[in-house]
């Protein structure tokens, strides 16, 4: 029976798949806002194009799927760096600690960051200035932040749930958009040898609207008497949702002997601002007691890049090392993801366990 229900949900996410396969009529790319909460953590499950919902089985399952910590016993960290694209940083921190019967508990971090740039306005006729090339005016940046606390446990010794609390806020200049979203996660072993499946509701929350000195404004006027200092305004900014997904994915590991193990992932992606996204994902991990190696690869059919995309467009790869020392162990991690017109994306991370 185990192994007939296995199979009816193996069924149904490949029919989704296909679904999801054709060319989209509508696209709502560009509605949400917090677009860096969908850069991804970790060069593990990035090598594997975000295929990693259903495997999710270290310190970045966090960010992929929280139910995915639920089978730690040991604690486990991970600290990741991306080059993202236009000199754009985001560096991701999390860390799992095991809770014995209580469940297990979780804190992630995830920082965005980039350079000055030029502040530009309409030029000012009266000054020598040119202000609309920036002369005389100060520079200004972007930053973004989203902090997380994560519980989850095992229901049963096949079901797992996760849920994770996080503070997410964005700041450009001097205006500022913030507030609360959660993540929600299960993960399940089908008993179907090493099949296991997992879901996950990512970023639920309300709308956000941006806020500031940069949005306020005094109106003046010098006929008016001494004693009135003018009136104060603010433009109002359009309030704007986070990037909800809602993620559906099946793992399944082949083994060969004792060391050798070829783990395969597919995932449907339906977000709340684009078209849904098939991933699919490959890792071969030679392991012994001591060192273990690993190489990866995925894709993600996207199609919002549907007119425009190259044949090596979001295909990624990558490579990963891990060394254990005694109860501890040390990994070291790198992805690559093609990136189509913009530039490549190159990420590192490092992994401790102990």
């Amino acid at each position: 029976m185990r192994k007939y229900t296995a199979l009816m949900l193996a069924a149904a996410l490949a029919l989704g798949a296909t679904a999801a396969w054709a060319a989209p009529e509508f696209s709502k790319v560009g509605f949400s806002g917090m677009q860096f909460l969908k850069i991804g953590a970790g060069a593990r499950g990035t090598a594997m194009a975000g295929a990693f919902t259903a495997v999710a089985d270290d310190a970045t399952a966090l960010y992929w799927n929280p139910a995915g910590i639920a089978r730690l016993r040991t604690i486990d960290a991970a600290f990741c760096h991306t080059n993202w694209l236009v000199d754009i940083n985001n560096e991701y921190i999390a860390c799992v600690f095991p809770g014995g019967m209580l469940g297990n508990f979780g804190i992630s971090a995830s920082f965005l960051s980039m350079g000055d740039m030029q502040r530009t306005t309409i030029d000012d006729i009266t000054t020598l200035a040119r202000e609309d090339e920036g002369e005389g005016l100060p520079t200004f940046s972007s930053s973004d932040v989203a902090l997380g606390l994560t519980y989850a446990r095992s229901l049963t010794n096949k079901f797992s749930l996760g849920v994770t609390a996080k503070y997410v806020r964005e700041k450009i200049a001097e205006m500022s958009a913030g507030g609360l979203a959660f993540d929600v996660g299960t993960h399940y072993l089908t008993g179907f040898k090493t099949l296991r499946i997992g879901m996950a509701i990512v970023n639920y929350s309300g709308e956000a609207g941006f806020s500031g000195p940069d949005l306020e404004r005094e109106i003046g006027d010098t006929s008016w008497p001494s004693n009135y200092t003018g009136s104060q305004w603010e433009i109002k900014s359009q309030s704007f949702p986070m990037p909800l997904q809602f993620k559906i994915g099946m793992a399944y590991d082949f083994k060969y002997g004792s060391d050798h193990v070829l783990t395969t992932s597919g995932e449907l992606v339906h977000p709340n601002d684009g078209s849904e996204k098939v991933l699919v994902g490959l890792e071969y991990a030679w392991k012994n007691p001591i060192v273990s190696l690993a190489l990866r690869g995925g894709y993600k059919y996207d199609p919002d890049w549907y007119e425009s995309k190259g044949g090596a467009d979001n295909m990624s790869a990558g490579m990963g090392v891990s060394r254990r020392f005694g109860a501890s162990k040390i990994s070291v991690d790198y992805a690559y993801t093609n990136m189509g017109y913009l530039d490549n994306v190159h990420r590192f991370s490092l992994g401790l366990g102990f």
